[in-house]
């Protein structure tokens, strides 16, 4: 299990505990970060992915990066007739997650998903972009995606950035109880760039709503006419 994911579990077993854990630029500068930001939905969360969910019949979703799968859990809330995949490289908040969706199918990578599936939702949350790595790697899993969304679906992503530029790849590492993770590789993008990106494969309608974690995070709301 991830340092991250023992958090996370540490989080749900004691649940007016606000358990925290580091994270951390390598060789730099890092924060303190609440693990009830990665389990409990933010209000403008809610509204968005319930508004693409407007009007949709047994809606196909998949949800890039579940971690413990609280985007997944609200949408099976209000369409229990969802049918659900869900990508996660950690195998016991995989696990987690595909336990407590009813009918939920699980992958650990993006790559791992079949080409030939079509969603009508592609999630992308909790500063979801950065799976991808790479501004190149980020590029090319966009136009993948691009192709995954049927027409008239759409996607949800959040980002944002903290250095000057469009977009930055870092290399993290997170601690807890003094136990560190090996380092990942974490992109951050402008909405300027993710907008522009977007557009470049083909999607279109995009909107941007602030994040209420404050900074420069945001979310992009973009779809397939």
């Amino acid at each position: 299990m991830s340092v991250f994911g023992k958090a996370m579990f540490d989080q749900l077993r004691q649940p007016n505990r606000n358990v925290t854990f580091h994270m951390r630029v390598v060789g730099g500068y890092g924060m303190d970060c609440p693990c009830q930001d990665f389990i409990r939905l933010r209000s403008e969360e809610e509204s968005l992915i319930g508004q693409s969910l407007d009007g949709r019949q047994r809606p196909r979703i998949l949800d890039i990066g579940c971690g413990i799968g609280r985007h997944s859990a609200f949408i099976q809330s209000k369409r229990p007739d969802a049918q659900i995949m869900v990508v996660e490289i950690d195998q016991e908040l995989r696990e987690h997650t595909r336990s407590n969706i009813a009918r939920a199918t699980a992958y650990e990578r993006f790559s791992d998903v079949p080409a030939e599936v079509r969603f009508d939702i592609i999630l992308l949350m909790g500063n979801g972009l950065g799976v991808f790595g790479s501004e190149n790697a980020t590029r090319d899993a966009l136009a993948r995606v691009r192709g995954m969304v049927a027409e008239g679906g759409c996607v949800l992503i959040e980002s944002g950035t903290f250095k000057p530029g469009e977009f930055h790849a870092v290399l993290h590492e997170i601690e807890y109880n003094g136990v560190i993770d090996d380092p990942f590789i974490w992109g951050y993008a402008t909405r300027e760039w993710l907008a522009r990106e977007l557009e470049n494969v083909g999607f279109t309608g995009v909107s941007i709503t602030q994040s209420s974690r404050g900074g420069s995070f945001f979310i992009i709301y973009a779809k397939i006419i």
